[in-house]
């Protein structure tokens, strides 16, 4: 029992090993990815300010932006529901087999004698 014990701790030990190296070989080849090909800097300077330094927004514009986002999103969703079809059915509050279950469980209660509302003595 303790040597298959053993052999359970050392290939969980040898799993983590395992995983955490190829995870920091992973780390070490992204990192050397970076710094060989840093990207264009330059670019990214440029386009960083224009957002920053941009002009405020007026109240009037964040309302059209707000209501032009807000029809979009309906007419998404009215389409997604036109694609499926019509809608499907109401489920039932409890499943056939929970009401069939529910009424052997009251029919059972009914047997035994005893009635609501009354002391069994």
């Amino acid at each position: 029992m303790t040597e298959r014990l053993a052999e359970a701790a050392m290939l969980a030990l040898t799993g983590a090993v395992v995983v955490f190296a190829g995870l920091a070989i992973l780390m070490l080849a992204v990192i050397v990815l970076c710094r060989l090909a840093p990207g264009n800097k330059k670019n990214k300077e440029e386009i960083a300010p224009r957002i920053v330094e941009g002009q405020s927004r007026s109240k009037e514009s964040v309302a059209a932006i707000a209501v032009a986002v807000a029809l979009l999103m309906e007419e998404h969703e009215a389409a997604s529901a036109s694609e499926h079809g019509e809608a499907p059915a109401p489920r039932p509050v409890a499943s056939p087999w929970a009401a069939a279950g529910r009424q052997q469980l009251m029919l059972s209660r009914r047997k035994a004698g005893h009635q609501w509302g009354r002391s069994s003595k």
